[in-house]
Order: C-alpha cells, then sequence, then structure tokens
C-alpha cells in the first residue's frame, strides 16, 4: 500500500507557529485560568455568557449540504451549578470523589486540565426526544484559548469497538458558544476547530461589554493512531504512528473542540487586522501549526489523523474547511473576497514528490462577508493541506513598476538645436528650452 502524506495549499501561506522560549504574554486576561458561567455568580464578565445548538428541523442545506446561516433558530441551553467545583481551587485529589455513583457530568478528574463549573443541559436534542448532557472544560494560558466540549450523556456509541463506548454530540448538531470577554473580542486572531461551517463574529452585551460568537457543526470524529505493528510503542514513537500505512483510531471526539489565538508567531503579518480572521477545522483531534505566508498568498495545515477507523478496514476520509473574513481579503490579497473564488485552489501533494487537485467548492457569503473554501475526500495518513490564492498586485506598487514613458523636448544654443528624449528630459550645460 502506497504511504501518502496529503498537503493541502490555501493560497494564503501562515508560518509555523512556534512558542517563545520565554514566557508567553496573557493575552487572554481573566481572574482565574479556567472561565465559569456567567450566570453563576463567580464572575461577571471573562466568562460564558451562553451555549446554544441549533433546532436540526430548521436548518436549510443546499445540495453540497453547505449549511443555510440564516435558517438557524437558537436553542439556549441550560446551565447547572457543578455542586464539587470551588471556585479558585486549581487542584483537587481522589478522595473528593469518593462518591463515584455521583450523577453524570459533576465528577472531576484528578487533572486540573478538566475543571469545569457547570453541567449543561440540551432539552430534548437527541433523536428519541432525550436531553444532551454535558460539560465545557475552558482555559487559557498565554496565547492560547482552549474551549472544549465533553459529553456525558449524549448518543452512545462504540463504532465496532467492542471494549469501548462513547456519549457523543448527534451528526451534525450546530452549536454555538458565546463568551463575554474583552480581552478575548480584542485579541481573538486565528482560531483552529473540528467543526465544519466555521464561523465567528462580535458583538455587545446589553451591559455593553464585548461579547465572541464561535459556531460550528460537529460530526464526531476518530482519531489518535494505533499501528498493528507497534502494540506497545512508546510515548514518543506513538507520535509517528500516524504515518504507518496500516494505522487505526485509537480514540474519537464526543464534541466540538476550538483553539483560539491572537495574530502572534506565525500570523504576525495580520496584527491589527479584523479580528478572528482565518478560521481553520478539520477531522483530527489537533489541526498542528498551521501556517500563512501573506507574500506568497497560502495558509499551509498539516493534519495527522490515522488511515484507517476503528474496524481497521474503512478507509478514514479527510475534510478540510476554511472561514476568512472579507476584510482580510482586501488587506492581505488586494483582492474583493466576492472574486476571490476564481483564484483559490487546493492542492495535496504527497512525500513521493506528485501533487493533486483536491475537490473542493468556494462560496462567498455576502450578509456575513465571508469567503468559505471546502476541500473534502482526500486520502488520510498525515496530510498537510494547503491553499493558494495568489495575491494581486496593488495599484500603487503596478504604477511604480511600470516601464518609464520617455518624451522628448527642444533645447537651443544660439543657432544650435537639439532634440532631448528622456524621463524626464533635460537640456544639456549651456542650452535652454525652446
Amino acid at each position: 500500500m502506497v504511504h501518502k502524506v496529503l498537503t493541502l495549499v490555501i493560497c494564503l501561506i501562515l508560518p509555523v507557529i512556534f512558542a517563545p522560549a520565554a514566557a508567553p504574554e496573557e493575552y487572554f486576561q481573566s481572574e482565574t485560568r479556567f472561565w465559569v458561567d456567567c450566570s453563576l455568580g463567580s464572575r461577571t464578565t471573562n466568562c460564558v455568557q451562553s451555549v446554544e445548538f441549533s433546532d436540526p428541523a430548521k436548518e436549510k442545506r443546499d445540495a453540497n449540504g453547505q449549511l443555510d446561516y440564516s435558517s438557524i433558530v437558537w436553542i439556549k441551553t441550560t446551565p447547572k451549578l457543578n455542586s464539587k467545583f470551588v471556585y479558585k481551587k486549581t487542584s483537587y485529589a481522589m478522595s473528593d470523589f469518593e462518591s463515584l455513583d455521583s450523577k453524570a457530568c459533576e465528577s472531576i478528574p484528578n487533572n486540573t486540565d478538566f475543571l469545569h463549573d457547570a453541567c449543561y443541559t440540551a432539552s430534548g436534542l437527541l433523536s428519541d426526544g432525550k436531553d444532551l448532557l454535558f460539560r465545557l472544560q475552558i482555559g487559557s494560558s498565554g496565547p492560547f484559548f482552549n474551549i472544549y466540549q465533553w459529553v456525558d450523556q449524549g448518543v452512545q456509541r462504540s463504532w465496532d469497538r467492542g471494549d469501548w463506548t462513547a456519549q457523543t454530540v448527534p451528526d451534525g448538531s450546530t452549536w454555538r458558544i458565546t463568551l463575554k470577554s474583552k480581552s478575548l473580542a480584542q485579541n481573538a486572531g486565528a482560531i483552529t476547530s473540528n467543526m465544519k461551517n466555521p464561523y465567528i463574529s462580535f458583538g455587545r452585551s446589553a451591559d455593553g461589554d464585548l461579547l465572541t460568537y464561535v459556531q460550528g457543526t460537529v460530526y464526531p470524529n476518530q482519531w489518535q493512531c494505533l499501528s498493528p505493528s507497534k502494540l506497545n510503542a512508546t510515548p514518543n514513537e506513538r507520535v509517528e504512528l500516524c504515518k504507518d500505512p496500516e494505522s487505526y483510531a485509537e480514540t474519537a471526539s464526543t464534541g466540538f473542540s476550538i483553539d483560539v489565538m491572537p495574530y502572534v508567531f506565525q500570523f504576525e503579518k495580520l496584527r491589527g487586522y479584523t479580528p478572528g480572521g482565518i478560521f481553520v477545522s478539520g477531522p483530527t483531534g489537533s489541526l498542528g501549526q498551521v501556517q500563512y505566508d501573506k507574500e506568497q498568498g497560502v495558509i499551509t495545515v498539516p493534519m495527522s489523523g490515522p488511515h484507517f477507523l476503528f474496524d481497521r478496514k474503512t478507509l478514514n476520509k479527510g475534510w478540510m474547511e476554511v472561514s476568512i473574513k472579507g476584510d482580510i481579503i482586501r488587506q492581505a490579497f488586494n483582492l474583493e473576497p466576492k472574486n476571490a473564488g476564481q483564484l483559490a485552489k487546493v492542492e495535496i501533494s504527497y512525500v513521493e514528490g506528485k501533487a493533486d487537485i483536491a475537490s473542493y467548492a468556494t462560496r462567498y457569503i455576502p450578509e456575513l462577508d465571508t469567503f468559505e473554501i471546502r476541500a473534502y475526500n482526500f486520502g488520510f495518513s498525515a496530510p498537510t493541506l494547503r491553499v493558494k490564492m495568489t495575491p494581486a498586485k496593488s495599484t500603487q506598487s503596478a504604477s511604480k513598476n511600470a516601464p518609464s514613458k520617455s518624451t522628448s523636448i527642444t533645447c537651443v544654443k544660439g543657432k544650435s538645436v537639439k532634440t532631448i528624449k528622456g524621463n524626464p528630459p533635460k537640456c544639456p550645460v549651456g542650452y535652454r528650452k525652446k
């Protein structure tokens, strides 16, 4: 079997993200590292304003399955205080949770990355009319802001893996999380997630605070990698397992996963541009080092995923969706976003050196001033995807580099007459312009 490494190129090129060695600046200010629900009394800013889901019966989609955003009818979930969460407490012992028969969503693992203050109920979302119950795990550190949805009571799945089951959101459910925070709204730059129909927008609350809305459609996916030839691989070895052409899924996502970062590192060239300008989504747990190259007009999106699903025989099909704000297209590429689809090109390059054109579609949504690119159905192992959209030369630059236009003048000195050409032409010493 030929091992393929995919590279999807979107012409906008993003530089690789490398965190500096020194302690990073904290971009998303909060009284504690972990964000809480605004309505539960701990904080009234730097908190979760609401979590909503779309009424599936109201949604409309086109022939390609693309969601009509104007058809969404949002329904709010109901938060309930987790009685075992202590505000500002950062560590717990297992003895804090000796009652293992506690209600779903209340327990907190012995891991400070999974602290949560609330359990949320999405009433009637499941196909049998039952409620979906989940928690949010939200934290920030330096330039990174992470939002993760863990489902405690949802669609039960085994995915043909007999030793493991998971609770997930329903396939194709659409979600919106609203965060109330000045620092987040001002510093949100580039976003990655595992959601289709990715979109970010901003607004203000009734009391004048800044709001950030992040939304998308979730399809639970299988990711991380195992290999039949290295069942006892060490943690360091497992990093490379996705490159094995026989690799298969180790685990699966249960809900949405969202990562926000400001315009720093590889996105430094977009500093000062519109917030949330580039939103990249794919099916894996992590999209890796998304890169941007302004001069070449390329966005590079490395991905890592198994070649097969849990059953070890069904090929894992990759997809990628990119949402770019219209102002980014205008400023970074000197293009009108409504015309960007004529230049956008998605390519897949392979480790063997050959390149293919991926199946992809583009659309511009005038009412949202957003340009979208969607690539799909490419093979999976450890792909890197690139989208190309060559920047147009500005009028000023074109004018500066245009060939000089020569003109001529007549110069006289006594009875001597000369015609001088140049840009601009000048009479020789002793001559005057006639």
